[in-house]
């Protein structure tokens, strides 16, 4: 039974069904920074997964008590660890975080309390503002940009790199609309506030698409700039799985909404990190 326990609370604390979406975009920052060698990415790879798992820890901390109240989330495993215990583990998460910022330059190093910071404003925000979906996106925008100033320890100055950020918080904040749809119910009963439960499910589809398609404007833009013709054959397939997501959904289906972003998203970041590796070795 412990095992199991243990098991699960790994697969909660790596989220497999975005990994591949935010380690994608992580190494795409990487590659364009033009400065990637096997100990930076090493480096950046550890820093990205203990700082997601601080993030995620982070969460269940502050939102533990709305959490135990949603009957989808309260029997994750994670919620099941006490308080003083997910403070334990989110102070090694994040010295590891913090370590591994340190080894690669000094500005990761100094950016690590901003992380910090962001890490607790999220699951607060949800009761103040439903802007807050955008606010998710700007935490996965730090993929990119994490990835670039953790492999060349400088500030972007590449217009690529911040239309890239920008189309991730789009991405980010255009899945989050939909995966609160499942959500929707409790959040108006507890007054949160998401999109869906301010202004409805079928605004919140909408919604969710125009950020989508907002997203791919970026995206292409990107590629575009790249000057690479196989960066933008990537862009233009990725565009096209953003867009396939919405087609056909149900907003009544519960699997099937959080199926439709994880395959979908992480997919797209895979035809996006594809065509930067390929395009890289051409």
């Amino acid at each position: 039974m412990e095992a199991d326990k243990l098991k699960g609370i790994l697969n909660e604390l790596l989220a497999p069904n975005l990994l591949v979406f935010n380690i994608c975009f992580v190494y795409i920052g990487m590659l364009l920074s033009q400065s990637v060698t096997l100990r930076i990415t090493i480096l950046v790879t550890i820093a990205f997964l203990s700082g997601r798992s601080a993030g995620i820890i982070a969460n269940r901390y502050v939102g533990r008590d709305i959490d135990l109240s949603n009957p989808k989330k309260s029997g994750m495993y994670s919620l099941g660890i006490p308080k003083q215990n997910l403070l334990v583990m989110f102070a090694i998460l994040f010295l590891v975080f913090a370590a591994s910022a340190y080894a690669l330059n000094r500005l990761s190093f100094m950016l690590t309390p901003l992380v910090l910071l962001l890490f607790f404003v999220d699951p607060k925000s949800k009761k103040y503002t439903n802007k807050r979906h955008y606010l998710v996106g700007i935490i996965e925008s730090f993929d990119v940009l994490g990835g670039y100033i953790g492999a060349a320890g400088a500030i972007p100055t590449s217009v690529v790199v911040y239309l890239f950020a920008f189309s991730i918080i789009f991405i980010g904040g255009g899945f989050d609309i939909l995966y609160s749809i499942t959500h929707t119910q409790f959040d108006i009963k507890y007054k949160l506030k998401t999109v869906p439960s301010t202004i409805g499910i079928n605004a919140a589809l909408d919604l969710s698409l125009y950020s989508h398609i907002m997203a791919i404007a970026f995206l292409l833009a990107a590629a575009v700039l790249s000057g690479s013709y196989i960066i933008i054959a990537g862009a233009i397939g990725a565009s096209a799985l953003l867009l396939a997501q919405h087609h056909g959904i149900n907003p009544h289906n519960d699997t099937d909404i959080r199926r439709r972003i994880a395959l979908y998203n992480s997919t797209a970041a895979l035809v996006m990190l594809s065509s930067f590796l390929v395009s890289t070795l051409v």
